[in-house]
């Protein structure tokens, strides 16, 4: 990608004062907002899939990714080693598994 669209991108981060959720993704420019709306889809991803989305330099996505971490949006993994870092988004498509009510759920509704 150009370096006009990292520099936008950086720059839309980085005006952001308050932290960053999911519903504000909508409002940063392309490729940002599509390569974020994948990663909190994913959950759990690597800076190389996030670079990957992005179309930017490694270097450039860390930089961007550590942002992101400090909006509180990402999260690093204790997954991560020396040879690659890994993110958790803070909200997911993910879902918890659900378990079943209480077979007397209905005594304790009436």
């Amino acid at each position: 990608m150009s370096e006009l669209q990292f520099q936008t991108a950086l720059k839309e981060l980085e005006e952001r004062e308050e932290d960053i959720r999911p519903s504000d993704v909508v409002l940063f420019s392309e490729p940002l907002r599509s390569a974020l709306n994948a990663m909190i889809r994913f959950g759990r991803f690597s800076l190389t899939e996030f670079a990957e989305k992005l179309e930017f330099t490694r270097e450039q996505t860390k930089q961007l990714a550590d942002i992101l971490v400090e909006r509180n949006l990402f999260t690093v993994s204790r997954f991560s080693n020396a040879e690659e870092t890994f993110y958790e988004s803070r909200l997911s498509a993910m879902t918890r598994p659900l378990s079943r009510p209480p077979s007397d759920i209905w005594k304790k509704i009436d």
